[in-house]
């Protein structure tokens, strides 16, 4: 492991099988430095199949977690959103675990350590929110407008 460079995917994978040993790698690309791992995870209530996606062009933005199984309920007319903090609500979600203008993930970090802990966090707050129709969770809601940003209500 190098100081100067990011966790390579290699370095990633390893630490995250031997950490989660359920999740399994469905995807290495080492040439292209992309990897896919799945794996099933049990945060409250529910058994979910995750998938995370991770390459090296993803350093900055940090992993792409999706929720493979069960599917993810919308609550239409939610004043949060039928599906708050997700990317690509109305295709394909992905979880929004972190704020990237608060530079809470980089590549130098574990995958293993911060995403999947981050995403069990995630999950809670969706089951919660299921029930109450309330996001406790925290953080920013993703805005179309400025698309990848989130809105500033928060920092005022």
């Amino acid at each position: 492991m190098s100081v100067l460079l990011p966790l390579s995917i290699r370095e990633q994978d390893a630490e995250l099988r031997l950490d989660w040993p359920n999740f399994r790698t469905v995807l290495f690309e080492p040439g292209r430095e992309r990897v896919i791992w799945r794996g099933e995870v049990r945060p409250g209530i529910n058994h979910y199949t995750i998938e995370i996606e991770y390459s090296i062009e993803r350093v900055i933005m940090g992993p792409k977690v999706r929720v493979v199984s069960p599917s993810l309920t919308r609550l239409p007319g939610n004043p949060e959103g039928s599906l708050p903090h997700v990317y690509d609500r109305d295709t394909d979600p992905y979880l929004c675990l972190f704020d990237p203008r608060a530079r809470e993930w980089t590549g130098w970090m574990s995958i293993s350590k911060k995403i999947v802990p981050w995403t069990l966090d995630w999950l809670v707050c969706y089951e919660g929110w299921l029930l109450t129709g309330v996001w406790h969770g925290g953080g920013r809601h993703v805005t179309n407008e400025i698309g990848m940003s989130f809105d500033l209500e928060g920092s005022r």
